[in-house]
């Protein structure tokens, strides 16, 4: 161990196999995670997360992407973009002894758990907004999984920027019909034409160029995470009552239902699926939201 004691603060840029990169004040050193806080990661792993609180009943969280400043409970591991106290141990290696507490976390069910006990993934730690890419074409783009991405992100009170690229290829009219949608929603669109998507030509989905997470430093300050694309998608602890909350289009009809505890899928006097009838609502986002809240998700 190096003479200095004193712990250092860093930010994990990526991580795998118990081995994480973390930037520090010190440079970039290669990091373990010490005994007690493998032990601690194997207990959290055992146990059941603990829920959030109500976003129904909050009401400021209509019009603002605001977290509450309280401590997350222990994450069951290590994520790119998280915050840590350790000890340098020479002028390359580091051992991590504490995660300091998350502002935000991008969660989602993973998919390689056993369906019958599942867990949580975290995919990004301490965002303050994410940009959620598809293509317009070549893959087609897939706005169910759009759909959840915006959920889990309103769920996490991380503000969402919907990116469609390609935009230089022949792409279908409903494309844009449902940009304008996401535009009348207040969500930000963007369009982007770059050249270098790959397409696999077994599947004719989108091949991922990226096979993990890593944050990149930017010239005014701040990170920018690169994160792998997924192929599969499901929500992580949103309550059935709560998820409602994360349509933004819902919202005004959430207090009108006949039932306070309405989840608006074939219940009697649910004011959501008459503003579907009235086409305040569209179809497609409703159809979403019955997926997801109803478990077939995917």
């Amino acid at each position: 161990m190096i003479n200095d004691p004193e712990p250092l603060t860093g930010v994990v840029l990526n991580g795998a196999h118990g081995i994480y990169d973390v930037h520090t004040d010190n440079g970039i050193l290669r990091c373990t995670l010490r005994g007690k806080l493998k032990k601690a990661f194997a207990h959290a792993q055992s146990t059941k997360l603990t829920g959030k609180a109500s976003l129904y009943k909050d009401k400021s969280y209509a019009s603002h992407y605001q977290r509450n400043e309280q401590e997350t409970p222990l994450p069951q591991r290590l994520s790119v973009g998280d915050y840590v106290k350790l000890r340098q141990l020479d002028n390359k290696t580091g051992l991590i002894e504490e995660i300091l507490p998350r502002q935000s976390e991008l969660l989602r069910k993973d998919a390689n758990t056993d369906a019958k006990r599942p867990t949580a993934q975290t995919m990004l730690a301490n965002l303050d907004q994410v940009v959620i890419v598809f293509a317009t074409a070549h893959p087609e783009p897939h706005f169910g999984m759009l759909d959840r991405y915006l959920a889990i992100c309103e769920s996490a009170r991380i503000r969402p920027i919907i990116c469609l690229n390609k935009v230089d290829l022949p792409h279908d009219r409903h494309v844009e019909e449902a940009a304008d949608l996401y535009s009348h929603l207040a969500y930000t669109v963007i369009w982007t034409s770059p050249k270098t998507g790959l397409v696999s030509d077994a599947t004719g989905k989108g091949r991922h160029t990226t096979t993990g997470s890593q944050l990149y430093p930017l010239s005014e300050g701040g990170w920018l995470a690169d994160s792998a694309g997924i192929r599969a998608l499901a929500t992580w602890d949103i309550a059935p009552e709560d998820l409602a909350w994360c349509f933004v289009e819902f919202r005004p009809y959430l207090d009108l239902c006949l039932y306070s505890d309405c989840l608006h899928v074939d219940e009697e006097g649910c004011a959501v699926r008459q503003a579907v009838e009235d086409k305040l609502v569209t179809e497609e986002r409703y159809v979403s939201y019955v997926r997801m809240v109803t478990g077939e998700e995917r």
